[in-house]
């Protein structure tokens, strides 16, 4: 078929990939891409390219590059057309009709290998940081939308509009997602994602959030409303601030006796193997908190939970409520279905305080996970050596002093408060 300048360039395109190589066609029926291979001397041949490499301006790329392997496969004649297509369609870079699966295989390929080989995160761990951004990439490439890494990040990075932290994950996991599959599963290297292709196209990380830390007095006021609506949820409320747990760990939790003094304690038996370094079950250590007269309080936990008498929420069928970071999320801001408004005292009483600590200059951010910043703050607040709040917490001191606040306004002030005299200035 011979170039038309008034077809689209797109379309001239198509049309020249086979124009260097004596005997080679291409035409069009209706709208599959059919190849036409006439040389002196033997029969002629025709047949079509696999779907989706279909005529049209989405697929033409990825046609052209199927082209250039069914010929290098032809191997000047060394093989039929029907047979070279085949051998192109194995080595494809998953293009093909049977073949547009294959990067979904990839992905599934990849999550054995981060979950069950390597144990770099958990399967529900991969389903949520990962799963999102791949699956989103394998239907942009097996739909046409991308034909090499740069052209897939660039389509990808559309569906995280206004959300620049999504923007930089998504860059993080995609450019994996591609050295796995070029490197374990031999897709083109055309495929990988360059530190200059994420230059470019993702703007700079927003500056993390300031994580609020709340006081002694807001959380035994929380949970003096918890215990007046639902006590069971007033002690995951005591949990969570006397240990400073992760919310997760809300459901690893069991009564030991403490190694060192006998006593019962409790024993955490989550193992985080996700994010840069792992976590080891560890003996929970309560950091006590002040009461209204400045006296340290702690609430006797550990002993409830030796004697089975430590109450936990509970599910509609009255067995024990598997508690994580989202159930603790879902009742502290559940909202009523007629009026749209916090459902609750307990969740009234949290949303002020969210609309408290987001007003301040800086503005800080309160969600669950505080729990956690206010045990750390606490410990230093009370002296606490950091090699023992970390061990307490369960990272480690690299960790905590990337991720946890470790002073405030308050602290910094009481720690520079001195009785002193003043000297008149001259």
């Amino acid at each position: 078929m011979a170039p038309d300048d008034s077809r689209p360039r797109w379309e001239q395109r198509l049309i020249e990939t086979t124009e260097p190589w004596n005997g080679w066609s291409i035409s069009r029926v209706r709208d599959r891409i059919v190849l036409r291979v006439r040389e002196r001397g033997r029969p002629a041949e025709t047949a079509y390219l696999p779907r989706p490499n279909t005529w049209d301006e989405v697929h033409h790329r990825n046609a052209i590059r199927w082209i250039e392997g069914v010929y290098k496969a032809w191997d000047n004649g060394e093989k039929t057309l029907k047979a070279a297509i085949a051998d192109a369609h194995a080595t494809s870079d998953l293009q093909g009709e049977e073949k547009a699966k294959t990067w979904a295989q990839i992905a599934d390929a990849m999550e054995a290998s981060r979950v069950q080989q390597s144990q770099k995160c958990s399967a529900a761990t991969f389903r949520k940081n990962w799963r999102p951004f791949i699956d989103h990439a394998v239907k942009l490439i097996n739909t046409g939308k991308a034909h090499d890494g740069y052209s897939l990040l660039k389509a990808a990075l559309k569906n995280w509009d206004g959300a620049p932290t999504m923007k930089v994950e998504c860059g993080r996991y995609l450019g994996l997602f591609m050295q796995f599959a070029v490197s374990r599963h031999k897709a083109p290297a055309s495929w990988l994602i360059t530190e200059f292709d994420k230059d470019e196209l993702i703007p700079k990380a927003p500056k993390p959030k300031l994580k609020a830390v709340m006081s002694d007095a807001e959380m035994l006021r929380l949970i003096e409303l918890a215990d007046s609506v639902n006590p069971r949820w007033g002690n995951v409320f005591r949990l969570l601030t006397q240990f400073g747990l992760r919310p997760i760990e809300l459901q690893h939790l069991s009564s030991r006796p403490h190694p060192e003094t006998g006593k019962p304690a409790i024993w955490c038996n989550y193992c985080k193997v996700g994010g840069e370094e792992e976590t080891e079950p560890r003996f929970l250590e309560a950091m006590y908190i002040r009461d209204a007269n400045d006296q340290p309080v702690v609430w006797p936990l550990e002993q409830a939970m030796a004697d089975g008498t430590l109450q936990l929420p509970t599910g509609r069928d009255g067995d024990a409520r598997k508690l994580s970071g989202s159930s603790v999320n879902t009742y502290i801001h559940r909202k009523s279905r007629s009026t749209g408004k916090p459902s609750g005292a307990v969740q009234i009483y949290w949303a002020e305080l969210v609309e408290q600590y987001a007003s301040q200059d800086p503005s800080e951010w309160l969600r669950p996970y505080s729990f956690r910043d206010t045990y750390s703050i606490r410990c230093h607040r009370e002296g606490v050596a950091v090699a023992s709040i970390c061990h307490a917490m369960g990272h480690s001191e690299a960790v905590h002093a990337r991720s946890y606040r470790t002073m405030t306004l308050k602290i910094r002030t009481r720690d520079f408060a001195a009785e002193t005299s003043t000297m008149p200035l001259p």
